[in-house]
């Protein structure tokens, strides 16, 4: 059957309703077109949820919500009953293909799946100082999904936060591809230039993954015709993510675990997942209503993106929901997003990137996605460049470790961070406000410090040493407060007894009782909790540790004199 005659079939079933034949014009536009789009009023947040558990939702909005149907989930929204409008491609929008890799790279078409290969291993060739071509993993089809790394000295693993940036994980959703591809060139080609691309490329490892769905995308083709959202297994591979609630999901899909193993591999402490669908800048939690820890920073940095992209478009781009801005779960819920996995699962921060309401974006319009989110795609990258940052290393060997990094009363749901095991690097973006960062790592001496973050785009730099316990500190006492060494140059230890260890409030105070500092810690058993006063003048304090709930203070004196060594 020609797609014309399958078109006026179509176009039967849809006017006969859904009644004796429901189903049969969700089944044929399957059968034609690799998934079914279909409409339905919106339910309701908890119905819209439950519907999102098992059904692939494209769009959603106060009136209705689009829902795409494959071959694994047809029957089951079928036999739900619920009343629908099943949407067609329009074979008007059909997408431009370039007719060269060299038309291609004019950002003005789409190219084949020949030209996407040859236009990656072209920018790696081209620049190849700031450019390498890496390889993610394979799809089901055997496509490979590709990675460019950007950045001064791309050869190398330098000391700098690692940000990607990727498009299409569903392959029917085009606009993200070309700007990416589009990006890639611009920093690379820009790299020696200075200005904004030159210090993103300096200061940063940049990837940049324009198309994570080739299945979807290409369907077993070499042109983009009629692409799906799904892999060529039926999945929606943006739910087939671990989360905490679903760690081991279902048949979890073979671009879903290498991108898994890449992503924990390099450690991203900024990325961005690129869609169309609507027009809006979504951020952690998809799967809680509650916040995040970090919630005022993700908005924050997607209201810039979103005020930089207002400052450049037409009016009434990117203005769903708050102006342009979402958290995830003000739509409804949904398990498995890779966004929710990487800030959960991984410590790492993304947000999702919705930038055309069309999904299938005319190729006519590109230019002007490029043009007014490109400088927003850049600050979001630069956003890697802020907060605080450092080293973790060993205090007797100076090398490098892993340590975990928590904000105590303030990091929960997993929003700590940990250093990098091999450079004992760590990255931490926070909100403008004072902070005690607590360090800690087994058989090591936990060592707290007070940062403040005074504006959007501070950049610390605080390097921590950790000591061995074993090498410094006697057994936790019976009763009181130890503190080890006194007299103190300025860094010491305080460890309560085993049953007074937890969350506790500890006090610094002159002697005539002026309160100096005060801060939040958990102590272990047998762990001494390291206190720096190394920039109090010489003097006597008193120390005071006020376990949380407890009713009872053990208090003790520590002289801190610049003449002391340890």
């Amino acid at each position: 059957m020609s797609i014309a005659s399958a078109l006026l079939l179509l176009t039967g079933l849809c006017g006969f309703g859904q009644d004796l034949r429901r189903g049969d014009d969700i089944r044929e536009a399957i059968r034609i077109y690799g998934q079914a789009e279909v409409s339905i009023a919106y339910p309701g947040f908890d119905a819209m949820t439950e519907y999102a558990s098992r059904f692939s939702v494209s769009s959603c909005n106060r009136k209705y919500a689009r829902l795409t149907l494959s071959e694994l989930t047809a029957d089951d929204f079928i036999r739900t009953a619920l009343p629908y409008t099943l949407i067609l491609p329009d074979a008007t929008k059909g997408v431009y293909t370039a007719s060269s890799a060299d038309e291609a790279m004019l950002w003005q078409s789409y190219p084949t799946w020949k030209h996407y290969d040859t236009i990656m291993h072209r920018l790696a060739a081209q620049w190849p100082e700031v450019c390498i071509l890496d390889t993610i993993g394979f799809s089901i089809g055997g496509r490979a999904v590709m990675a460019l790394k950007i950045s001064d000295n791309a050869a190398s693993d330098e000391e700098e936060p690692a940000v990607m940036l990727s498009a299409s994980i569903h392959g029917d959703e085009l606009a993200g591809f070309i700007l990416l591809m589009r990006l890639a060139e611009y920093l690379a080609s820009g790299s020696s230039n200075g200005g904004l691309p030159g210090e993103l490329v300096a200061g940063l490892e940049i990837w940049i993954n324009p198309l994570a769905n080739p299945d979807g995308m290409y369907r077993g083709n070499d042109t983009i015709l009629f692409p799906i959202r799904v892999n060529s297994a039926g999945y929606d591979l943006n739910r087939n993510f671990p989360d905490p609630e679903n760690p081991t999901p279902p048949v979890v899909q073979k671009e879903t675990l290498d991108m898994m193993k890449f992503m924990e591999e390099k450690r991203f402490v900024l990325s961005a997942n690129l869609h169309s669908g609507e027009e809006v800048i979504n951020y952690p939690w998809d799967k809680w209503t509650r916040t995040h820890a970090d919630d005022e920073w993700f908005y924050e940095i997607c209201r810039r993106y979103a005020d930089t992209v207002h400052l450049h478009s037409e009016a009434g781009y990117l203005t769903y929901k708050n102006n342009g801005v979402t958290r995830g779960s003000e739509w409804y819920l949904i398990r498995g997003g890779r966004q929710d996995y990487i800030t959960w699962g991984l410590q790492g921060r993304e947000v999702t990137m919705e930038l055309d309401k069309t999904k299938q974006t005319p190729a006519t319009d590109l230019e002007s996605l490029w043009n007014w989110n490109s400088r927003s795609l850049l600050r979001y990258l630069g956003e890697a460049l802020y907060g605080v940052k450092g080293k973790v290393t060993d205090k007797t060997t100076g090398e490098p470790m892993a340590a975990k990094l928590f904000i105590t009363g303030y990091d929960i749901d997993s929003s700590h961070v940990y250093s990098d095991t091999l450079s004992g690097e760590y990255y931490r973006f926070l909100s403008p406000g004072i902070y005690t960062l607590t360090f800690s790592s087994p058989g090591y001496i936990s060592k707290s410090t007070e940062i403040t973050i005074s504006d959007w785009t501070s950049s610390i730099s605080a390097d921590i040493q950790l000591e061995e316990i074993s090498s410094v500190y006697p057994a936790p006492p019976e009763s009181g407060l130890l503190i080890y060494p006194n007299p103190s140059s300025g860094e010491f230890g305080i460890l309560p007894p085993t049953g007074h260890t937890g969350e506790a409030t500890v006090t610094i105070a002159s002697l005539a009782g002026q309160v100096i500092s005060t801060r939040h810690v958990v102590t272990l058993p047998g762990i001494p909790e390291l206190i720096d006063c190394s920039h109090f003048p010489t003097g006597i304090y008193i120390i005071s540790y006020n376990k949380v709930n407890s009713g009872t203070v053990l208090r003790g004196k520590v002289v801190i004199g610049p003449f002391i060594s340890r």
